[in-house]
């Protein structure tokens, strides 16, 4: 880049622009790159989270379909009781 500059009969004030949009560009890569490994990261947290309140709410749809069961079961057992004492 220098050499391009110089060859073009580039000022010294033209090579310090040059240079500072450079470093600029540079720093602007290096805080892309730093956004992207956070964001990378935090895909990789909401995807365990999402796949953690699926696992939960299969869990909990479970524990409430068994206890729909049982609470069917005990009905059936207290009309089974009912017949018995003739209630």
């Amino acid at each position: 880049m220098l050499n391009t500059i110089a060859a073009d009969g580039g000022t010294p004030e033209k090579i310090w622009h040059a240079y500072a949009a450079r470093r600029a560009l540079n720093d602007a890569v290096c805080a892309l790159e730093g956004a992207g490994a956070a964001l990378a990261s935090l895909v990789e947290q909401t995807m365990w989270q999402a796949q953690g309140v699926r696992e939960l709410n299969l869990r909990v749809t479970d524990a409430a379909e068994r206890t729909a069961f049982e609470l069917s079961e005990l009905a059936v057992r207290i009309g089974e009781i009912d017949r018995v004492v003739g209630a």
